[in-house]
């Protein structure tokens, strides 16, 4: 862990394995020490982030620095529930990180910020959660992460949908048990698994000929998120803007004619504003994926996670 951090980082404590007993059962001692070990630096703070957050420091991650320097306003009150009438006007990763401390006192966690060349230095993982204006892009800060080889994931959550993009670069190693032939023997099994940057999965090529086969295997929202996460723009957009974007956007890259438009009827509707329950799910999945990241047990989605609240529908595919 590369934040501050008092605690020794190779011994965990009779304090710790009281109060993460259940998971260590689960996961085990050494998954626990590299979570307790581990920092990461989540750029953006909208609802996802909250919930994501929150399940982070139940689970006893070493260190959390939040960026978004933007200041509360009324409307966040309505679904960032650590946000109170006392904290308009206040930046949001200063008051978040001050909730945040109250859950766990055992967890580091600090308003960071990303300027300079070295700051991606400090953490494990950096985690873009929308774009945010006045910061980099979400497509710059997983450049910068490529470039410092650091992991990356980006997400957001918007009305009935949301995403999970991840770029564990080149050579993510992790471990997976696999069941033996009798009951209840298994086996530790060490696997290595490449990602793409979301700049090359965004313009990969895919070449689609039968529609129907295609739509389980690519579901019509990644494309639209996709689009969504290279925009760069919060604003609130139109559906003819919206329609524009997203077909610059799939243009050459062999995906049929229509094939989002049903879809991004349901975004246009949804775009620039929050549902609680929908970022819940998203942020709760997010902080899955983080944990299995930074402790190396299970494959981290690869590459795209889309949630659909409409249907009840979350999609992993790889593009």
């Amino acid at each position: 862990m590369t934040m501050a951090n008092t605690r020794d980082e190779d011994i965990i404590s009779k304090e710790e394995v009281a109060l993460y007993d259940r998971q260590i059962r689960l996961w085990g001692v050494e998954a626990q020490t590299r979570l307790r070990k581990a920092s990461i630096c989540v750029v953006g703070v909208n609802t996802a982030t909250l919930e994501m957050c929150k399940n982070l420091v139940l689970a006893g991650l070493g260190g959390i620095g939040l960026c978004d320097p933007r200041p509360i306003g009324e409307c966040d009150l309505e679904t960032q529930y650590y946000f109170g009438t006392e904290d308009v006007g206040k930046r949001k990763d200063v008051v978040l990180a001050e909730r945040l401390a109250l859950l766990n006192p055992l967890v580091h966690i600090e308003a960071a910020s990303i300027d300079g060349l070295q700051w991606v230095d400090k953490y494990d993982l950096v985690v873009a959660v929308g774009n945010v204006d006045g910061l980099p892009a979400m497509r710059e800060i997983n450049a910068t992460c490529r470039d410092a080889g650091k992991q990356f994931i980006g997400a957001d959550a918007f009305g009935l949908f949301g995403y999970i993009f991840a770029d564990c670069l080149d050579a993510h190693e992790y471990v997976e048990e696999v069941k033996g032939a009798d009951e209840g023997d298994t086996s530790r099994q060490v696997l290595r698994a490449s990602y793409k940057s979301l700049d090359q999965s965004c313009a990969a090529s895919l070449n689609i000929t039968n529609l129907k086969r295609s739509l389980r295997k690519y579901p019509p929202l990644v494309f639209i998120c996709q689009a969504l996460a290279l925009q760069g723009d919060k604003r609130v957009l139109g559906e003819t803007e919206l329609s524009d974007i997203i077909n610059q956007s799939i243009q050459g890259r062999g995906i049929p004619d229509g094939m989002v438009d049903e879809a991004l009827i349901g975004v246009a509707t949804s775009w620039g504003t929050e549902f609680v329950p929908c970022a819940s799910v998203v942020g709760g999945t997010l902080a899955q994926e983080v944990l299995k990241v930074v402790t190396g047990k299970d494959m981290p989605v690869n590459n795209w996670f889309v949630y659909d609240a409409i249907g009840g529908d979350g999609i992993q595919c790889t593009i």
